[in-house]
């Protein structure tokens, strides 16, 4: 990638940055036309286990006038951040990050994180895969670290384990929301041996309208998965496609699980009446 197609680096950019970069991922970017002297912002935000939610965390460390010195510009090396929480003055975030400039670029990357940071899983898909527990740990933590051939193969499992469990979940909803004929057909149809090109058209046929939000489909997307091999695409295509996978399971999953529990309660609260 040139300098002309990257963002140029600001407070934000490393604010984002610190906050949400995993570890040993590099991010590139142009250097800004008036060099910085270092790499240092004054707050993240983040959550404190003390006050047990999201709170600013402010640089607390003593910087110094330099009052009459030459500003050193920043150069290629390491940096060094530490943030308090403002409110309690007790949880700590401590971040070690290198940075490699040229002429035009800079690129970052952590290497060192205080506490570290905790690897979100969507609690209702971790239900709902249970026994393919192992796989979708992989997955996940694949993900985190952005590994993305890894992660994308991991995921691209788990949707060949699971499809068919996906489809139980459909079809159970369909018949309870009153779905036409056309629509279980199609459902039944993608249990039948027969060729992935026709098994991507059909799944695209198969999904109630009130699971395609906006008309995104992503029972076709999980399909697609299954059907594209990870040698062809680039670690960060791979990337791309593991994480589209997982919010379709994720999707997919918590509303059909939300659905039949809201039935449920429907019928045991109105059923009697």
């Amino acid at each position: 990638m040139s300098a002309e197609d990257l963002l140029i680096l600001t407070d934000a950019d490393i604010k984002m940055f610190l906050e949400h970069a995993p570890l040993y991922s590099w991010r590139h970017f142009k250097r800004p036309s008036v060099n910085r002297s270092s790499l240092h912002i004054n707050e993240i935000d983040s959550y404190c286990d003390v006050c047990g939610q999201i709170r600013p965390f402010h640089d607390l460390q003593p910087r110094g006038g330099g009052a009459g010195m030459a500003i050193a510009a920043l150069k290629t090396g390491t940096s060094y951040f530490s943030f308090t929480c403002v409110s309690c003055k007790k949880s700590k975030r401590t971040y070690l990050v290198e940075q490699v400039l040229d002429d035009e670029t800079i690129k970052i990357q952590k290497y060192g994180e205080l506490p570290r940071g905790n690897i979100p899983r969507d609690k209702i898909l971790q239900k709902f895969l249970k026994d393919d527990r192992d796989n979708y740990e992989k997955a996940v933590i694949c993900l985190s670290h952005e590994y993305g051939i890894a992660a994308f193969a991991y995921f691209r499992r788990v949707v060949e384990n699971n499809i068919s469990r996906m489809l139980d979940l459909i079809q159970e909803d369909a018949q309870a929301s009153g779905e036409a004929s056309e629509t279980l057909k199609a459902i039944q149809s993608l249990r039948d041996d027969s060729p992935m090109s026709d098994k991507i058209r059909v799944a695209n046929l198969a999904l109630p309208s009130h699971l395609q939000p906006d008309g995104l489909n992503p029972l076709g997307r999980l399909y697609q998965v299954l059907s594209e091999g990870v040698h062809s695409l680039s670690e960060a295509e791979c990337l791309k496609k593991a994480r589209a996978t997982s919010e379709c399971l994720a999707f997919l999953v918590s509303e059909l699980a939300s659905r039949k529990e809201h039935r449920a309660r429907f019928k045991s609260m109105v059923g009697g009446l």
